[in-house]
This record gives C-alpha cells, structure tokens and sequence, in this order.
C-alpha cells in the first residue's frame, strides 16, 4: 500500500469498522520497492539486469540468471524490515525456466553479497552451459511502503481474530500496492504470490523453520511465452543476522 492513511481511507470507505483497519495496519512491515523510475522520490539503489560484477574466486552458478545488484550502502537503513548489510552490493540470481511447480533450492547460491572494496570484474554469460541472453539494464530506484500479509499467509492464518477480520472485509484486497509486474524487485516484507505465500514464516510464533523474505521478482520466460516466474529469495533469520548469503534459498512459481 502507498500508505497507512491511503489504505484507512479505503477501508473507512468500504464500511471496514476502526477496530479491524488498526488490526491489519498492526501487522505491516517496511518493504522497499526498486523500479526504473525516479518517480516520487526513488533513490538510486542499483541495476536491474545487464552482466554481474563478481570478485575472483566467485563464481557464476550454473543455470541461474543474473537479475540485479544492489548498493546496501545506498539503501536507507529503515528501507524494509531486514538487517541488511551497511556496505557492499547483493546480488540476486534466478532461474527463468519452468519449475513446474513450486520449486525450492537451498543453499542455491542465488544471493552473493560482495562487500565494499571488493575487486571485482565484469563476466560475461558464461558458454559451459544454457544461459538466457542477459536481462534489459535499467537503473534502480527505491521506495518504502507498508506492506500487508495476504489471507493466507501464517501472520493472519495463525490467529483466529485476525483470519476471520481478514475474511469477513476482504482487508487484503484493500491493500492499494503497486501491480507486481511494475516493480523490478522487492526487498523484505511480505510475499505477494499468485498462489498461496511459499514463505509465510512472518509470524511471532516463527514455525517455518525461521525463513524470512529477503527478495523477491517476476522474469519472463523465454521458453514459455506467455509465463512469467515469480521468484522468491529466502533466508533464514540467523544466517541473515551472520551475513551468510550463500545459505538463501531460491523459490520459483510459473503462472500465466
């Protein structure tokens, strides 16, 4: 949603009574949206496509993309609900193939922090296996918004007031976020899914396992014409509080 006040107004108007609207708004976190544009405010946070940038010794895993960098120094530091780094860049990585699926890959080497000063160089798409061409470049810019869980997420599902809230007035639907398909990348928050949220740890009781959202995107598929991948990268909370990328797991589901 653009806001607490824009998301009130909704609700008031569709007859929502105050005590559900202050229930949902108590479950929103800070989530940062990176689009291509400037617009209202946006700060300059990295690069969606192109080449990556890796130190030597890093390599490129096989059969995943490169979908952005991030600057983390760039980023403000309230910019979502995450402890993310302070410094260097995160790059994310993705398949862009059908998963036919849900398809989970831990440890997948989807996530490679590289820290500031680093040495780096560019690579080109590597020739040893099949690569789709790499994505169209384009700059990042940032915004924060308060980000809802969906009805089925384990914020909502796990507490009976507030599922039968959530259902009786339809309070996800109030929630006024950017079309998916508009935003390059997401950082934190919660999952936006076309089917039910692969990552609903969001909740106190923490009976995932302890994965977080970390990022999460939606990638054409150059060999299912008409099919996009919504990937997700996911984390647990106490390798994201140790820096230690190379334990997220990817997440990927296709849909028409």
């Amino acid at each position: 949603m653009h806001s607490t006040q824009t998301y009130r107004e909704a609700a008031r108007a569709k007859g929502v009574p105050e005590h559900a609207i202050e229930l949902a708004l108590s479950l929103a976190l800070p989530q940062a949206e990176l689009t291509g544009t400037d617009e209202d405010g946006g700060i300059l946070v990295g690069r969606y496509g192109g080449l990556p940038s890796l130190p030597e010794g890093v390599e490129w895993n096989s059969g995943l993309d490169f979908v952005a960098s991030v600057d983390c120094a760039a980023l403000p530091p309230d910019a979502c609900n995450l402890p993310l780094p302070r410094d260097g860049h995160l790059l994310f990585f993705a398949a862009r193939t059908d998963p036919d699926g849900l398809a989970l890959m831990e440890n997948s080497r989807s996530v490679i922090h590289v820290p500031a000063g680093t040495p780096t160089t560019e690579r080109p798409v590597p020739d040893d296996q099949e690569y789709f061409p790499a994505l169209d470049q384009h700059p990042l810019y940032a915004r924060t918004f308060p980000s809802l869980p969906s009805s089925a997420d384990d914020a909502v599902l796990l507490h009976p007031e507030i599922s039968d809230l959530y259902f009786e007035h339809d309070l996800e639907y109030l929630d006024q976020r950017s079309r998916q398909w508009e935003v390059s990348l997401y950082l934190g928050g919660y999952a936006y899914s076309p089917q039910d949220p692969p990552i609903m740890g969001s909740s106190p009781e923490d009976e995932k396992g302890g994965w977080v959202l970390l990022a999460q995107a939606q990638l054409d598929m150059p060999d299912d014409p008409g099919f996009t991948a919504c990937v997700f990268w996911i984390i647990q909370r106490d390798e994201l509080a140790a820096g230690n990328f190379a334990a997220a797991g990817l997440v990927s589901i296709s849909y028409h």
